[in-house]
């Protein structure tokens, strides 16, 4: 972080995905009030990525995995903004081809080891012993609409499209969340560093939340810088991934989301040496 006397320098790293990009896109075009802070520095990063960034504690403002949180808690504090968490948002385990269940003797593919995503995969099978191979999201999907018999864990906007990409689902993820806990699922947040201080987390907050209401309230701009950075360009799968990430929650996750979240860190926390620092 950098200070003068009219503006606070912070450095931002968010997923290139459209609900990260709607969420900022106020200010990222310099549209919203910034609450006196500026990101002079942005990253667009897989989640997987962004996870590993938070890691290094040298990036002010990120978004991370729920399921990242328990290792940078002691340098980071959540937002209750600007995240992604809902119902019926969570990540697909998919296999290549008409086979309609899992082989817990192959190879899965996981869009990284410190996601959401492979945490409500082990949820769902409650086993260690599966061979598992992390790739970035991106490289997973392509690998799992080319290579017949694979199966993988997607995330993100190809949940819109897999179907036409040859793809059988075999388990909602988060769907079988839902059903075993009763809660939303809590899929991203925003990180920021503890050491900027109370004032300054408190403007982030504030300029998250009116750079969402200056996107609602301008949603052509808006779209159009998801496009820019989006994995698939067609404005339906855009218009659907806002739709579905970009909820009530995204503004304040409200006592409902609250509770959710804090059932998932204790049973993340409770998965024992899965998880480094688990």
């Amino acid at each position: 972080m950098r200070v003068n006397s009219d503006v606070t320098k912070l450095s931002l790293g968010i997923s290139p995905c459209p609900n990260d990009v709607y969420i900022f896109a106020g200010l990222l075009l310099g549209k919203s009030d910034t609450h006196g802070l500026k990101f002079d520095s942005v990253q667009y990063e897989d989640v997987e990525t962004l996870n590993a960034l938070s890691m290094t504690g040298d990036i002010d403002v990120c978004k991370i995995s729920y399921a990242n949180f328990s290792r940078i808690a002691d340098r980071y504090e959540l937002l209750p903004c600007g995240g992604a968490l809902g119902r019926g948002v969570g990540p697909l385990l998919l296999v290549h081809g008409a086979r309609s269940h899992f082989d817990p003797s192959r190879e899965t593919l996981v869009p990284g080891e410190f996601t959401t995503a492979n945490f409500l995969f082990d949820f769902y099978t409650r086993r260690s012993d599966i061979p598992k191979r992390y790739v970035p999201f991106d490289i997973l999907y392509a690998e799992l609409c080319n290579r017949p018999g694979a199966q993988g864990v997607v995330i993100h906007e190809k949940r819109f499209t897999y179907q036409s990409d040859g793809l059988t689902l075999v388990q909602d993820l988060g769907d079988f969340w839902e059903e075993k806990t009763g809660h939303a699922i809590p899929l991203g947040a925003i990180a920021v560093r503890r050491s900027l201080g109370t004032d300054t987390i408190a403007s982030v907050k504030s300029a998250i939340k009116d750079s969402l209401q200056w996107a609602d309230a301008n949603r052509d701009e808006s779209f159009e810088l998801c496009r820019h950075y989006a994995q698939d360009l067609t404005h339906g799968v855009i218009e659907s991934h806002i739709r579905l990430y970009v909820n009530e929650y995204s503004q304040d996750l409200g006592d409902d989301g609250a509770a959710a979240v804090r059932y998932f860190l204790e049973a993340a926390q409770g998965r024992g040496s899965t998880q480094a620092g688990w």
